[in-house]
């Protein structure tokens, strides 16, 4: 009889779970969607390279999509078989509501500790390729986008304005370039009488080095406050439109590094970061430095430890499904229902906070990923063990 109901919780639980679950990855799809569908449309890539882009996209959203899918998926469950009295049904037969509980529970192990393993490598890397073909598509594109009397926003921290653009989109007569410094303590505005984009490097498996040549023309830098620090004159001068190295900085995320390369990445930021601090600073610069080093450290730990609270964050989500799902007799209200969004909205509130504080070095990284978890659990068993009937 157990067995026979184990598969039966299970079969009913699996269909809503991978409708869910797709239904949420196609939801966070659509947040990159505009990006894709521009590339589309002024890059002209091909079908193969955009459904490539859009697994790749899909794996990446897997551990987001999993806890939120089970949950739903749980709450649905137990509210259809509440309103087929089969739950009462269970009971009647003896059944503890551990003993329902149970096949859920397996199922939430089983697909935590999936999307674990898949988080540990292949999710990272599916990552990593589809922000390495953005990042090909968006600097090859560079070639043919610019366009005359037409504001060109493609380069990282620039806008670029040329007056008259050739054809092959290479020479450019006028030109126009803001620059924001990533600090953003100073800009720059270059005017230039002619310009060329040349192509330094590029084949088959890299993103090619751009440059802009640009002759005859002025820099003017700006502070905050918008007043001029400084001016000065060129006849040639070279802008760093795309580079290898700049490149290589945007793929250096840590979603994209595998668990070891992460570990690594922790343990050599935090031997950096103690060798910063073995003197005061001795001035603001590196105050900032410093914070920033620390800062990057919390980033890289608050990465790994997203990686191992997808298990109990899947099981506890499952539990709390389950706790507040079953209905109290048949054609029951839905309040408990209600009260489990609730609380699951508040749980991804607080932990959001959690991160961000963190973050500003107020708590540790490990107490903002694990403490909601921590709640939640003591949450769940509260309600698992109101529930209306002694197992």
């Amino acid at each position: 009889m157990l067995k026979v109901t184990t598969r039966y919780l299970a079969a009913n639980f699996i269909p809503p779970f991978m409708i869910g679950f797709v239904f949420f990855v196609a939801f966070l799809i659509t947040f990159y969607m505009f990006r894709i569908i521009s590339l589309i449309v002024t890059k002209g890539i091909e079908i193969g390279t955009v459904l490539e882009m859009v697994a790749n996209l899909s794996v990446s959203f897997f551990p987001l999509a999993a806890p939120l899918a089970v949950f739903f998926a749980t709450i649905y469950t137990l509210n259809s078989l509440s309103d087929d009295s089969e739950i009462i049904a269970m009971r009647s037969f003896g059944m503890t509501k551990f003993r329902i509980y149970l096949p859920f529970l397996v199922i939430s192990l089983l697909i935590g500790g999936t999307i674990f393993a898949l988080n540990s490598v292949y999710i990272p890397k599916a990552n990593a390729n589809f922000k390495n073909t953005i990042v090909k598509l968006t600097s090859t594109g560079m070639l043919t986008s610019i366009k005359s009397g037409q504001f060109f926003t493609d380069i990282p921290n620039a806008t670029l304005f040329a007056e008259d653009v050739s054809s092959d989109g290479n020479n450019f007569d006028e030109v126009f370039l803001h620059v924001k410094d990533k600090s953003s303590i100073e800009q720059r505005i270059i005017f230039a009488k002619k310009g060329s984009l040349i192509k330094l490097y590029a084949d088959e498996f890299h993103a090619p080095s751009l440059r802009l040549h640009l002759v005859d023309g002025n820099i003017v830098k700006i502070n905050t406050e918008g007043d001029q620090i400084e001016k000065i004159l060129f006849q040639e001068y070279d802008f760093p439109v795309f580079s290898a190295e700049m490149a290589s900085t945007m793929l250096d995320k840590d979603s994209m590094k595998t668990n070891a390369e992460l570990i690594q990445t922790i343990a050599t930021r935090q031997k950096d970061y103690a060798y910063r601090s073995q003197t005061p600073p001795s001035n603001d610069e590196e105050v900032r430095s410093r914070f920033e080093a620390r800062k990057s450290i919390v980033k890289s730990q608050i990465e790994y430890y997203a990686r191992f609270i997808i298990v109990p964050q899947v099981m506890l989500f499952v539990l709390l499904g389950f706790s507040l799902g079953i209905k109290k007799g048949r054609g029951g209200t839905s309040k408990n229902s209600v009260t489990a969004i609730i609380i699951l909205l508040s749980y991804y509130g607080i932990y959001f906070f959690g991160l961000s504080i963190a973050q500003k070095g107020v708590i540790p990284a490990a107490v903002a990923s694990f403490s909601p978890s921590v709640l939640l659990f003591l949450i769940s068993i509260y309600f698992f063990k109101k529930l209306d009937w002694v197992g």
